[in-house]
């Protein structure tokens, strides 16, 4: 049986969670979430893809070497003594690639995306955001030069995209930072909705996260915590979070919403007990809807 401390404890970290602050576990302050790495495939038998999903912190002085500055632009710059950061690594078919995030805990905002796309099409896109504007970069390989490091590939176009006035002062995230918000949304005793301005490539959506009533979901994945690695296995309670985007301005040549290269109508099924996305579904390129399931996850300490 759980302690009274324990159950206290618990309580605590539910309320700070509702208030997007970092919870105390075992006398320490804990990261704002409690994911170390997500492990997703999905398929049919015509095409497979996996992403793998790490979430790290790092102290503010470390990042502010790998964020892009300038005397000409004034740039987000971090809030606190540390920044997150979500590192990804996709394959699907004959392409591959990597993700890079770093995000703003205090304020919940994202301050610069690095996404390298590998195949027919190789490139690398930067992302540095500022108050109501996003700088972005575009670099490409030239002829027969694509196994150069992509930060001498040659820059292609360079570009300050302002938001449109809707967006006011609100905090910008990106896609894969919607995967904590809308399990966050799950796990709250009632159903309910939020909306998040994300920029997707150079336009700007305003997402709904709309959660449902809890239902069942057979699921198989492997975990990872503190205590050791086990297969859970079997019906989990789960709530179904739907994400409902709409263009903010002009729609005219923006890049499609997408999450985990999902398109459409974009659902996730959260476990009520981890708070883990046990399944993403969507539109997938021209193979219609596909699920992506989530195969391994590994939690840090202090942490179910």
């Amino acid at each position: 049986m759980r302690s009274t401390l324990s159950y206290r404890r618990a309580a605590l970290c539910t309320i700070a969670a509702l208030l997007a602050l970092p919870c105390l576990a075992a006398g320490r302050v804990e990261p704002s979430t409690c994911w170390e790495q997500l492990v997703f495939e999905a398929g049919n038998e015509w095409a497979t893809a996996s992403t793998t999903l790490d979430y790290t912190y790092i102290p503010a002085q470390d990042a502010l070497k790998a964020l892009m500055q300038s005397p000409e632009r004034t740039y987000l710059q971090p809030g606190g003594d540390s920044v997150s950061v979500i590192s990804a690594r996709f394959r699907a078919m004959r392409s591959h690639g990597e993700l890079q995030v770093w995000i703003d805990p205090q304020r919940g905002t994202a301050l610069q995306s690095r996404r390298t796309g590998y195949g027919r099409d190789s490139r690398l896109k930067t992302h540095r955001f500022l108050q109501g504007a996003v700088w972005r970069e575009r670099r490409s390989p030239d002829a027969n030069a694509e196994y150069a490091s992509p930060e001498v590939w040659p820059l292609r176009s360079a570009t300050l995209v302002s938001y449109p006035p809707e967006a006011g002062r609100n905090p910008v995230i990106t896609p894969l930072m919607l995967l904590e918000r809308a399990s966050s949304l799950a796990r709250r005793p009632q159903t309910g909705k939020v909306d998040h301005f994300v920029l997707v490539d150079t336009g700007l959506y305003r997402v709904m996260l709309e959660s449902r009533e809890q239902e069942t979901l057979d699921a198989e994945f492997s975990l990872q915590t503190r205590t050791g690695a086990r297969v859970v296995s079997g019906t989990r309670a789960v709530r179904r979070v739907d994400l409902r985007p709409h263009p903010v301005g002009s729609v005219e040549g923006n890049e499609a919403f997408s999450l985990l290269e999902l398109e459409g109508e974009v659902a996730l099924l959260i476990d009520l007990e981890t708070g883990l996305p046990l399944r993403i579904t969507g539109g997938w390129m021209r193979v219609g809807s596909v699920a992506v399931t989530l195969t391994q996850a590994s939690l840090r300490d202090g942490c179910r």
